[in-house]
């Protein structure tokens, strides 16, 4: 990768507006902006990676200065708030820096073949090219907007971008190879069809992360996780209203952060 700008871009509006961000503490907030910093000159742009590795929370504290037990429990607060997601190897990531990235590597590409690619060798301007600015400055959208969990009902109208977004995530963490529009559209369908059913993000991505590590083809789409998630729905519903199995669902899934955090 290259090195990264000695700068990164940072919307003070939307970190005041990220729901998530402001149930954590001031000491979690902190040691996120540090995180943010890591992550901002990682190998994996976004991906809070040392030297390419993962750190444990005796180094990151190292980096932040601050001790060990101290980063573990923020760094669990967060995490317990949803601020941030994990690859299938562990490493923490910002959704919103690693979205923005990919954007711009997108533009750059684009940029490199002579502008937007969807005009090919057209000679002549569409009317899209000649708008004209009618004026207004648009309202920017905030982090909390932009990286909304699944936890919230899809919205009716179809086609949620952060859907779309978060089935595209799963596939590229888990090895599932990156969809055609067709199977990306199916692949929302799919996510979406489960959170209707009551699962939320985190559930959703434990069970497929723990499905795959199982497999030795490649599915070829989300849909073919759907017996797992629903079963892991299911063991969801009768924990909330049963202690044993409460305890039950807490104990495997301790199991399963502890397997993808190795």
């Amino acid at each position: 990768m290259a090195a990264a700008a000695p700068w990164m871009k940072f919307y003070p509006q939307d970190w005041r507006a990220d729901e998530k961000l402001r149930m954590c503490s001031l000491a979690a907030r902190g040691l996120w902006m540090e995180m943010l910093a890591i992550m901002h000159r990682s190998e994996r742009y976004g991906q809070l990676l040392i030297g390419g590795r993962v750190p444990t929370d005796a180094q990151l504290a190292v980096q932040a200065g601050a001790l060990p037990d101290e980063v573990s429990a923020l760094v669990r607060e967060l995490e317990d708030a949803g601020v941030f997601s994990r690859t299938a190897s562990g490493a923490i990531y910002s959704r919103r820096m690693t979205r923005d990235h990919r954007k711009a590597e997108n533009a750059r590409k684009n940029g490199k073949k002579g502008g937007n690619p969807s005009l090919g060798n057209k000679t002549g301007k569409s009317a899209s090219d000649n708008l004209q600015d009618k004026g207004g400055v648009k309202a920017q959208k905030p982090e909390a907007r932009g990286q909304i969990e699944a936890n919230a009902s899809p919205r009716a109208s179809g086609g949620d971008f952060s859907l779309v977004e978060f089935s595209a995530d799963l596939c590229r963490d888990v090895g599932v190879p990156l969809p055609d529009h067709g199977t990306a559209e199916r692949n929302r369908q799919t996510v979406e069809a489960w959170i209707k059913a009551g699962a939320n993000q985190q559930l959703i991505r434990e069970t497929v992360t723990a499905r795959r590590a199982t497999l030795r083809t490649v599915p070829r789409s989300l849909a073919f996780f759907d017996n797992p998630v629903r079963e892991a729905i299911a063991v969801k519903q009768t924990a909330s209203t049963s202690p044993e199995a409460a305890a039950a669902l807490r104990m495997a899934e301790g199991i399963l952060r502890k397997r993808d955090a190795a």
